[in-house]
């Protein structure tokens, strides 16, 4: 019974497999001229790395839902998020901004932005402004009104009820192991799919629409699938309160049975809109906010939780089906900035220049790139009230942390202490397990430039005082000529 509930209507599955056939030879529904506005269905993965999915090549996985939205469509070898954190990030994926533009920085500060600048446009509401209807169902605190991540959506379901949150501080789970669908802090992923369906049901209005759905159920362990779904895979729930080392090796065992949860959800929606015959009409977007350490990062890099800024943490699955995108694999580097200038592309909606994001159109098409794409990430630890102790996170990373990387070469500058910079040679070096950092570095001086030229380290208090506190620091350097090179003008965007 519970079985058959999560699977993939087999209809869903032949088109799926059709559109495959088609995109193959370059040909799509979008072109036929009668052809009314599309959909978008962007689908975000909380703590998702992309080396656990199937279509990324991670034999044990379950993911049958994503991997035939891969086979379809395109998908990106290498994703960067802007934060390994998940309001930040998700106001990046939602705005085509950086986290210095879009002004969500960290969880909660008095020092730092903790929420989306009101004067920022989102995709929703471009999109809603020229007819879409919007609806968001995200399923937990950190992604919810408190942080401005509603703007411009008719309709937006967190879940939670964060008037009743103090969100000064870490959010601290009050259950484990529950099989439930939701606490005061998020939801499990059945009840914001069925509330999302619920929505198709509900809605009369003619007209294309925008929905973004939000899974959080790979995060942790403190709300899980039910348990008869669990024990029909061989797992039994824990009793009791667990070690250190009892907790870390169930994150690891449940991050995949967690992933093909998320799986079952996302096919539950799909085979909605198949049956709907909207799904062709449909532009889908699979992506994460951000990664997870797991045993991988514990080993390598002493944290196996995310906030870091090594790839385990900020390189994300990317997927994109439907009108207009072919089936294909791109291997160069994008961003998740890059998703709301190809949407409103792929919609015939203009962009705006300030927009630190790039269409990727062109990659969807099977051409290729005239220049790198530089992807900017940050963690503002000492910021955050949220951030853990200084022990707690490993030496070093209790730091404001600001990386740039090209495709190869990746630069994490520690803002406190210089010194415990990182350079790393992606190519030769995927793990990040030998850092080349020195300040006399032709690499370092070149991204540290780039750096510093983005102005990324730029640290706005709530209100705005435009001022650059990191200036001094990267003068002291030798990056930079003199104050009027930190004056607080307008960016120069890179895209």
């Amino acid at each position: 019974m519970m079985k058959s509930r999560f699977m993939l209507r087999a209809g869903a599955f032949r088109m799926l497999a059709a559109s495959a056939a088609v995109a193959a030879f370059g040909v799509w529904s979008c072109q036929r001229s009668a052809q009314p506005k599309p959909n978008v269905l962007l689908i975000t993965l909380d703590t998702t790395r992309p080396d656990r999915l199937g279509c990324y090549g991670h034999a044990p996985a379950e993911t049958r839902a994503i991997d035939t939205l891969a086979q379809g469509g395109t998908r990106f070898e290498r994703a960067i998020s802007t934060a390994g954190l998940t309001p930040m990030a998700h106001a990046s994926i939602l705005t085509g901004l950086n986290n210095h533009h879009h002004g969500l920085r960290v969880f909660h500060s008095a020092e730092a932005g903790h929420v989306m600048k009101p004067d920022v446009h989102s995709l929703p509401e471009l999109l809603k402004a020229r007819g879409w209807q919007t609806a968001a169902f995200t399923s937990a605190y950190p992604v919810s009104r408190a942080y401005g991540l509603d703007q411009g959506f008719d309709t937006f379901d967190a879940g939670v009820d964060t008037s009743a949150l103090d969100l000064s501080g870490q959010q601290r789970h009050e259950t484990t192991w529950a099989d439930t669908r939701g606490t005061s802090t998020q939801r499990r992923g059945d009840a914001t799919t069925d509330a999302a369906l619920a929505w198709f049901d509900d809605q009369a209005e003619a007209g294309p629409w925008c929905m973004w759905v939000h899974y959080f159920d790979a995060h942790d362990f403190s709300i899980v699938p039910p348990a008869e779904w669990s024990s029909a895979r061989g797992i039994t729930y824990p009793t009791g309160d667990l070690n250190r080392r009892d907790q870390l090796e169930w994150r690891e065992r449940m991050y995949d049975p967690e992933l093909t949860f998320i799986d079952q959800q996302i096919a539950r929606i799909l085979a909605r809109l198949d049956a709907d015959g909207t799904l062709e009409n449909t532009v889908v977007v699979i992506v994460a906010d951000h990664g997870q350490g797991l045993s991988d990062g514990l080993q390598n890099h002493k944290w196996m939780k995310h906030r870091l800024l090594y790839d385990w943490c900020v390189r994300v699955p990317l997927i994109i089906h439907g009108p207009g995108v072919t089936a294909r694999v791109v291997g160069s580097q994008v961003r998740t900035t890059d998703i709301v200038p190809t949407l409103l592309e792929l919609l015939d909606v203009p962009a705006s220049d300030e927009l630190d994001g790039r269409s990727l159109v062109p990659l969807l098409r099977g051409e290729a790139e005239t220049e790198a794409r530089l992807a900017f990430s940050d963690a503002l630890n000492l910021y955050d009230t949220h951030s853990p102790r200084a022990t707690a996170l490993p030496p070093g990373q209790y730091d404001n942390l600001y990386a740039l990387q090209d495709g190869r070469w990746k630069l994490v500058w520690h803002e406190r202490e210089p010194a415990l910079s990182e350079l790393y040679d992606l190519v030769r070096d995927p793990q990040e397990l030998d850092n080349r950092y020195a300040p006399d570095d032709p690499e370092v001086k070149r991204l540290m430039t780039l750096l510093q030229a983005a102005e990324v380290t730029r640290v706005e208090p709530q209100g705005g005082s435009g001022e650059d506190p990191n200036a001094a620091a990267l003068q002291s350097l030798g990056y930079g000529g003199g104050e009027g090179d930190f004056a607080p003008t307008k960016p120069q965007r890179d895209r």
